[in-house]
């Protein structure tokens, strides 16, 4: 259930769960391709905003070396695709017996800042927790394109009428997840690039076993310095961009045996 209006949290509620019992170190995973220079810094905002260890997802093309950061940094190589990487990841993170998930991309796309809230709302009792750029307390820094915007409604409006979900950002790459929710993923993803977080969240929205819920996040789409670097066409053009999230829609309903046709023309 999607609950909005909501604010950000001290730093000691972030930090320490209800029970009181320092919460247990979370696996920030950071998928990257082509990204220069840029993942060293998006680690180290990591690292200065939250307690936890990170792992690089590396596909190739970045100047990075997980030896500048010790104790808390690990890199492995992943095949290209942001969701190849992502079940690479949540893999990784049962192996390893993490507690919870989260990802920000290589990019600086993303806050850091705000995994703190994403954490938080999980470990409250939250199963999987979006960072939304369209969120009514969303910042926004540089308003998105017109097409992603579009693009964004559609497919909410989509995921709302077939998982009954009434999120605001469906496509975002910043989230949380707990473990329960990566042992159902794991054997299930199937995307292998992008709508990775489209796969995931009619996943479970379809299970009906799990609590899914957003948090804000600033819309940064300006720019190609520290603020954000949303590449005009890094899906190609407009239509393909599309196609790619509507291919993914109807995988999943396939695969669940679901009929659109009641779902989304006889409402």
């Amino acid at each position: 259930m999607t609950q909005l209006g909501m604010t950000s949290l001290s730093a000691a509620d972030r930090d320490t769960p209800a029970g009181g019992t320092p919460a247990p170190r979370a696996l920030v995973l950071v998928p990257a391709l082509a990204e220069s220079g840029r993942v060293s810094g998006v680690v180290g905002s990591v690292l200065d905003a939250l307690d936890a260890d990170v792992l690089v997802l590396d596909a190739g093309g970045n100047a990075f070396s997980a030896s500048a950061f010790p104790d808390r940094v690990t890199s492995v190589g992943v095949p290209r695709g942001v969701g190849s990487a992502v079940r690479h990841g949540i893999e990784y993170a049962l192996a390893h017996g993490y507690q919870v998930v989260t990802r920000i991309d290589g990019d600086g796309q993303h806050d850091p800042v705000v995994l703190q809230d994403l954490l938080a709302r999980q470990r409250a009792g939250a199963d999987l927790v979006l960072g939304s750029r369209y969120h009514p307390q969303s910042h926004v820094v540089a308003a998105p394109p017109t097409d992603r915007i579009a693009l964004n409604v559609m497919f909410r409006s989509l995921v709302q009428q077939v998982c009954g979900l009434a999120m605001t950002d469906v496509i975002s790459g910043c989230w949380a997840m707990g473990r329960e929710a990566m042992e159902f993923l794991a054997p299930r993803i199937q995307v292998r690039d992008y709508g990775s977080t489209l796969e995931i969240l009619m996943l479970l929205g379809l299970s009906g076993r799990f609590s899914i819920t957003e948090v804000p996040h600033p819309a940064i789409y300006a720019g190609l310095g520290v603020e954000q670097r949303y590449g005009a066409d890094r899906l190609g053009d407009r239509c393909a961009r599309s196609a790619v999230y509507l291919e993914v829609v109807t995988d999943v309903l396939d695969r669940h045996g679901v009929n659109a046709w009641p779902l989304l023309v006889q409402r």
